[in-house]
C-alpha cells in the first residue's frame, strides 16, 4: 500500500506485556496496512501506565525533539480522551490509539452489510465515551485515520443521534443473528457436522479453505482480509460430506468493543463439532500467536469442542518450533488438498462412533448415503450382502438408513 502519511509508535512496557516487542511489530504492520509509515518507534519501561500521559511527559518531550513534523503518533493501547490530549497537547500532532487503528482496517476490510454494520457499531461504542465536551479534538482528526465509517458528520452530531444509531445498528443486527439461528437450528436438525477454521490474522485460512473447499474467496496477504463468516461444502476422501466456515482473523489486543459487535459472527466459530486451529509457521512471533488464539478461544468458551492445529505456510519454514499437545500436522498450499483432507478425516474418525452393518448387495443407494453422512471405511461383498465397518458422529446414520428403507420394503 502508498504510504501517503508519516508516524510514530508510542508503547509502555509494563508486567501485563507478555512480549511488547511483538506487539509494537505487529502494530507497525497494522498502521502500514493503512498507509502510515513508521519512522520511529518509542518504547518506555513502567511499572504501571501513566494515568494522565500514558507515557511519561518528560519521555514525551524527548521523543518530541527528535522529529520535526510527524502525521500520527500511534498508541500501543486502548487509551483515555483525557491521556489522547495530553498526548498530543505535547507532541503537537494528531493521536490514535491501537483500537482505532484496528477498526480502521476493519472498516476498509467490512463487504458485507451485517460486517459494515458490526464495524460502525465497534466504532460508535468507541467513541460515546469520549464525546464529551472536552473529548478528542475532532476537528484535528478531520475525516482521516481513526475516523473512517461513521464519517466526520456523523461525529460532530450529539450524543443522543449517535445512540439513536447504535440502537438503530442493534436491532439490524439482531435480525441478522435471528437468520443465523434459524441456519444453525436447521443444521442441527439435519445433523450436518460443522467444522470452523480459526486462526491468527494473515494465517493463511481463506486459502486454505479456497483449497478445502474448491471456493474462490478472497485469499490476500493482509491484515483481516475475511471479516464475513463464509461456509462451505467440504468433502472427505471416504465421500463424507460436512461444513466448514472460514471465520475473521484473530489479533494482540482485539478491542473490546469488536469483540462485542462480532459476537454473533464469533459464536458461528463456537457453534462448531470441529475448530481447526490454522498457524503460520513463518510468523516470527508464532508463540505469542498461538497463545493470543488460545485465550480467545477460552474466552468464547470453545475450549472443549476437538482441535487439530494445521501449521501452514510450510513452503516459506518447515521448521518444528510449536509442537502442540493438541493433534496436529505442517501443510502449505502447494500440498494436494486430498492430502490435507486425509488428515482431517482422520482426526474427525477419533471422536466419532464406529459402527457396522450390512446392507443387501441390491440395494447400492444405501450405500451411496452412508458414505455422504458416514465416515466408510471398508466395505466388504459376498455373495447377497456388502458389509460396512466405519465411523459415525451421534445420530446412528448407519441404523436409520439401513433400518428405514427395510421397514418400508
Amino acid at each position: 500500500m502508498n504510504m501517503t502519511h508519516t508516524g510514530i509508535i508510542l508503547a509502555t512496557n509494563t508486567v501485563q506485556n507478555k512480549d511488547v516487542a511483538s506487539e509494537v511489530r505487529e502494530l507497525k504492520e497494522l498502521a502500514e496496512s493503512i498507509g502510515i509509515e513508521i519512522i520511529g518507534t518509542h518504547i518506555q519501561n513502567r511499572t504501571s501506565i501513566d494515568r494522565k500521559s500514558y507515557v511519561g511527559s518528560g519521555f514525551l518531550e524527548e521523543v518530541k525533539m527528535q522529529y520535526e513534523d510527524i502525521d500520527y503518533a500511534i498508541v500501543n493501547d486502548e487509551i483515555l480522551a483525557s491521556q489522547n490530549r495530553a498526548i498530543e497537547n505535547l507532541l503537537d500532532t494528531s493521536v490514535i490509539d491501537r483500537t482505532q487503528v484496528i477498526l480502521d482496517i476493519f472498516s476498509l476490510r467490512a463487504q458485507s452489510k451485517a460486517g459494515k454494520l458490526q464495524v460502525e457499531l465497534a466504532q460508535l461504542e468507541y467513541l460515546v465515551p469520549r464525546l464529551k465536551g472536552q473529548g478528542i479534538n475532532l476537528s484535528r482528526l478531520g475525516a482521516g485515520i481513526g475516523t473512517r465509517g461513521p464519517g466526520e458528520t456523523k461525529l460532530e452530531t450529539d450524543r443522543r443521534h449517535i445512540n439513536s444509531r447504535i440502537s438503530d445498528i442493534k436491532r439490524q443486527l439482531k435480525v441478522v443473528e435471528s437468520h443465523r439461528l434459524r441456519y444453525r437450528d436447521k443444521r442441527r436438525s439435519n445433523q450436518v457436522t460443522k467444522c470452523s477454521l480459526i486462526g491468527y490474522t494473515n494465517a493463511g485460512k481463506s486459502t486454505l479453505f479456497n483449497t478445502l473447499t474448491n471456493a474462490d474467496t478472497l485469499q490476500e496477504n493482509k491484515l483481516f482480509a475475511t471479516l464475513d463468516p463464509l461456509t462451505r461444502e467440504m468433502v472427505l476422501p471416504s465421500g463424507f460430506q460436512c461444513i466448514i466456515s472460514d471465520t475473521v482473523g484473530f489479533i494482540q489486543k482485539l478491542p473490546t468493543t469488536l469483540v462485542e459487535s462480532f459476537k454473533s459472527t464469533l459464536e458461528e466459530a463456537a457453534d462448531s463439532d470441529f475448530i481447526i486451529h490454522v498457524i503460520d509457521n513463518n510468523a516470527p512471533d508464532i508463540l505469542s500467536q498461538y497463545d493470543t488464539v488460545l485465550d480467545l478461544i477460552d474466552s468464547l468458551n470453545m475450549k472443549e469442542i476437538p482441535q487439530l492445529v494445521l501449521f501452514n505456510k510450510t513452503d516459506l519454514n518447515d521448521e518444528e518450533r510449536l509442537l502442540p499437545a493438541a493433534p496436529h500436522h505442517f501443510v502449505n498450499k502447494n500440498m494436494p488438498a486430498q492430502d490435507i483432507l486425509m488428515n482431517i478425516e482422520t482426526f474427525m474418525t477419533k471422536y466419532f462412533k464406529e459402527y457396522e452393518t450390512t446392507i443387501p448387495l441390491a440395494r447400492q443407494d444405501k450405500l451411496y448415503r452412508l458414505k455422504r453422512q458416514t465416515i466408510v471405511k471398508e466395505v466388504d461383498l459376498d455373495e447377497e450382502n456388502v458389509n460396512i465397518t466405519g465411523f459415525e458422529p451421534e445420530g446412528n446414520f448407519s441404523e436409520r438408513i439401513t433400518d428405514k428403507d427395510d421397514r418400508s420394503e
